[in-house]
């Protein structure tokens, strides 16, 4: 049998093979220590974790009756050095975000609000027309611009309910005629004819006939154009009746003032 070489001190040489095992498996564990500590450190960036946590401190909401929802977040936000120091701190307490508004009609969206621009609710003053003198049943009204008016006629007739909401009856039919002494045409489109009667001046609801005529189109300088219009007035309130003619928003109506026909 052959003899085992010795060394000189009489013990076996190491095994190599055995030496590479072991630094690979102190490795292995170096490497799992350093990968749980990874893991450890990223433990607030999980799904789980609540988004609108700050330092810990989770967001808080509440919906209200108008669909509006609010969050309410207390807590601290800082930022740091990489060796820890704190270079920045900024206090966050009862900051009230609305995130959502809801609209009669429209789809509510979380996170977007909605543009709406809602109604003062402000009290808007009302403007009285100032109109120019009134004048008598059978005379000229200057409107002061180069336009006069005049009422051709008045007519007790039988008056025509054509129209939505009319009642046909007793009627007063009246002739309107413009005449243009300004050097321009004037347009005619815009023209409004009224009447009142009685002490309370009321207005006289317009009908659809007979013979009615509303003024269209334009009038040329130095001509003149005529519209026929009617209006149910009560024959035992005629006595006293106000003609009213407006032809554009920035001119001063004229008036008539006078008695209406009876039949």
């Amino acid at each position: 049998m052959e003899q085992e070489r010795t060394s000189e001190s009489g013990s076996t040489p190491a095994n190599p093979l055995r030496r590479w095992w072991t630094v690979g498996i102190a490795a292995a564990a170096v490497l799992a220590v350093v990968l749980a500590i990874v893991i450890a450190g990223g433990g607030d960036d999980s799904p789980d974790a609540d988004p609108g946590a700050v330092d810990g401190t989770a967001a808080t909401g509440s919906t209200a009756g108008d669909g509006t929802t609010d969050a309410t977040t207390a807590g601290t936000t800082s930022a740091t050095d990489p060796d820890g120091t704190v270079v920045d701190s900024t206090q966050v307490s009862e900051t009230t975000v609305p995130t959502q508004t809801t609209l009669i009609g429209a789809t509510s969206v979380p996170g977007v609000t909605v543009p709406f621009t809602p109604g003062s609710l402000d009290t808007v003053p009302v403007e009285t027309v100032v109109t120019v003198p009134p004048v008598a049943i059978d005379e000229v009204a200057d409107a002061g611009t180069g336009m006069t008016f005049r009422l051709e006629s008045l007519e007790a007739v039988e008056g025509e309910a054509n129209g939505p909401g009319e009642i046909a009856g007793p009627a007063v039919r009246i002739t309107v005629v413009a005449t243009n002494d300004s050097p321009s045409p004037v347009l005619l489109e815009g023209v409004v004819v009224d009447l009142t009667y009685g002490a309370q001046n009321t207005s006289a609801s317009p009908l659809s006939g007979p013979g009615a005529l509303r003024f269209s189109g334009e009038v040329a300088a130095g001509a003149t154009a005529t519209g026929v219009y009617v209006f149910d007035v009560p024959v035992d309130e005629r006595g006293a009746v106000s003609v009213l003619v407006s032809y554009a928003a920035a001119v001063s109506p004229v008036v008539f003032q006078g008695e209406a026909p009876k039949p």
